[in-house]
């Protein structure tokens, strides 16, 4: 596996991430938003700009409340995508449910939907960190927060160790870097151990997550981190306040666009829906 990819290793690998669609049922709104509306406006932008990626990911928050109806309509939807898609979940979505509609082969042998993706000397990684069976709505309940479970950090550093010469892209839901702003409350709760992981690869092009409704980018422990704005709202950022006031604005929705070349990775931004008024009424 290893000689093969780096055989094709000068190669220009693209793939598009999407995020944070929560899409809801036929004839309703999610913060007045019509989120099937946007999801087919991101797919229009993608089979019309970016037909030439490798294949989409989406990360997670694809449903808004986890319902069965809901990924029946996404699914659907996807079916107009020109290119390739790998799916995983996040804390809005309920894998059960999940399952039931996209089926039993997304389930790795971790247990979760965990995934790798070998493609042009690149290794892809998704994650799947819904908190165990708390998260989303796996439980009936509400859980904001993400956690990788002692299981997938395991083979995690596996899939890490059998590849040590070729550059490797991390994709989850949740941002495991803190981003000192109110968003930090439902983070992932064990970024640390992830980094821990990470360290044994010594090509750790980048780790990409939506979960936060804005675009953001860092540099922790030595590991690139990046957050896209995703499809739903975007949030306004207050800084060194006390009791900030986050607003809920209209756009962008927001797609990452993946450059992997042999010796860079580049992350572009695609604003597939303008706007930035503020949510009112919701």
């Amino acid at each position: 596996m290893t000689n093969k990819l780096e055989e094709v290793k000068n190669e220009r690998l693209k793939f598009i991430v999407l995020s944070d669609l929560h899409l809801v049922s036929e004839g309703s709104t999610s913060k007045t938003l019509d989120t099937a509306e946007r999801l087919s406006i991101g797919i229009k932008t993608i089979n019309s700009r970016h037909s030439d990626a490798d294949f989409c990911i989406l990360a997670g928050d694809l449903a808004d409340s986890g319902k069965r109806d809901v990924y029946l309509r996404l699914k659907e939807i996807l079916g107009e995508l020109l290119i390739p898609y790998h799916i995983t979940i996040g804390n809005h979505d309920n894998r059960k449910e999940f399952i039931k509609v996209f089926g039993t082969n997304l389930i790795s042998e971790t247990g979760y939907i965990d995934k790798v993706i070998d493609k042009k000397g690149y290794r892809v990684i998704l994650i799947d960190s819904a908190e165990t069976e708390a998260a989303g709505y796996n439980a009936g309940t509400y859980q904001g927060n993400g956690e990788l479970s002692s299981i997938q950090l395991d083979w995690l550093k596996d899939r890490l160790i059998e590849v040590p010469g070729c550059p490797i892209i991390i994709v989850l839901h949740h941002h495991a870097n803190p981003l000192h702003t109110r968003v930090d409350r439902i983070i992932l709760n064990n970024g640390e151990e992830l980094v821990s992981v990470l360290k044994n690869h010594k090509d750790i092009r980048q780790v990409i997550a939506g979960h936060v409704h804005y675009t953001s980018t860092s540099i922790w422990h030595g590991i690139p981190f990046t957050t896209l704005a995703g499809g739903h709202y975007n949030v306004t950022i207050p800084l060194e306040q006390e009791n900030p006031v986050v607003d809920r604005l209209s756009g962008p929705a927001q797609m990452a666009v993946v450059l992997g070349f042999k010796d860079q990775t580049v992350i572009h931004f695609d604003n597939y829906i303008d706007g930035n008024s503020i949510i009112k009424n919701e």
